[in-house]
């Protein structure tokens, strides 16, 4: 695990540079926080979840749809078919649990898309299912409620008749994952562990300490603000904490917004990009693999280059702990465009398979 702490100089300096910034700003946080970041809540000692089975599989391998569009019902509806369908989720009469990437007040790609929110809560309310929308803000930009608020997801809630919730206001539970060693005992949210189906909604960009975020990081959003890696800066461990945390609780579903994604900078501000797409997977790994593929695609982020993606440190601890696949011969792509033929969406494609293939 001693690879895990090396970080470069450039790294140590953007770190810093972190620190200096994330310091002074908490003698300007609200007292809530700063008493979270003090102490734990109190919290039950609860079992981690176990891995639930990938249901979204073909002859063994993990399915990954990429759909490209313009209309959003259409596009999770495609993609959902390519999956195979919803119907092995079982959705009626459970707990949905949703959760976006709501980091702050800022459109996408800074935060999930409230269409694409807006197009799963429909989806799945039509199975029957009792569904909630949560999520917990960038520590500094609590709280989230205003951040819901300002990102049109609490009105969105309120039109489709279902509670949405900021995390940071609810009670938590303490996991201790055998398998994490940087994350050995930490808090998630209860809602979200007591939830019956979880489904993982990110927005595909770039980070400047995980190098990119998607599947993987989006679930920091639940744990803790005491236990997050931002609060461990000088880490040079982000990227495997992030897929330690991942331990706790486990998506059944993931559908990662790529209508406009960010291809450099991040993560709450960056370079946007048009992609017009949608990816579903039931192996947050697989979809990560193909997310990460898709932001070099654009060759703007020196942070995800100079290594294959399978390299990738977020990527490669979560293979490790089994938390999905290890390599492009466990996973099947399947490509769909409903806007027609589209050259540069074409090109795409084929620049993100041959990079998915190189291990």
């Amino acid at each position: 695990m001693d690879s895990f702490t090396r970080m470069t100089r450039r790294e140590l300096i953007s770190r810093l540079a972190f620190g200096l910034t994330f310091m002074p700003a908490l003698a300007f946080a609200p007292r809530s926080l700063l008493s979270s970041l003090l102490f734990d809540p109190d919290a039950a000692l609860v079992p981690a979840k176990t891995i639930p089975p990938n249901l979204f599989q073909r002859d063994g391998k993990s399915l990954v749809a990429m759909v490209h569009g313009h209309d959003l019902g259409e596009m999770l509806q495609e993609g959902i078919a390519q999956l195979g369908g919803l119907a092995s989720l079982e959705l009626a009469h459970k707990r949905i649990l949703v959760k976006p990437n709501i980091v702050n007040d800022r459109p996408p790609p800074s935060t999930t898309s409230v269409g694409v929110i807006s197009a799963v809560v429909r989806m799945l309310k039509q199975g029957g299912g009792e569904v909630t929308v949560a999520d917990s803000s960038g520590m500094l930009r609590f709280p989230t409620i205003s951040n819901l608020l300002a990102t049109g997801v609490r009105s969105m809630g309120e039109s489709e008749g279902v509670q949405v919730m900021a995390l940071e206001e609810q009670p938590w539970v303490r996991v201790e994952p055998k398998a994490a060693v940087t994350s050995p005992s930490f808090l998630v949210s209860r809602p979200v562990y007591e939830s019956d189906i979880f489904i993982n909604v990110p927005v595909i960009k770039t980070h400047q300490f995980a190098h990119y975020s998607c599947s993987l990081k989006n679930l920091v959003g639940i744990v803790h603000p005491r236990y997050r890696p931002s609060i461990r800066f000088f880490s040079g461990q982000w990227h495997e904490r992030i897929a330690e945390l991942n331990l706790a609780v486990h998506p059944h579903l993931t559908i990662a917004d790529g209508t406009t994604m960010m291809i450099a900078g991040g993560p709450t501000s960056g370079t946007p990009a048009q992609a017009n797409v949608l990816l579903l997977s039931g192996d947050r790994v697989a979809l990560d693999a193909v997310a990460v593929a898709l932001i070099r695609s654009y060759r703007a982020w020196p942070k995800v280059q100079g290594k294959t993606i399978w390299a990738q440190r977020q990527i490669k601890r979560a293979a490790e702990l089994g938390l999905g696949i290890d390599g492009p011969g466990g996973m099947e792509l399947v490509v769909s465009s409903l806007g027609g033929k589209d050259e540069e969406f074409r090109r795409r494609t084929e620049t993100v398979r041959r990079d998915l293939l190189d291990v």
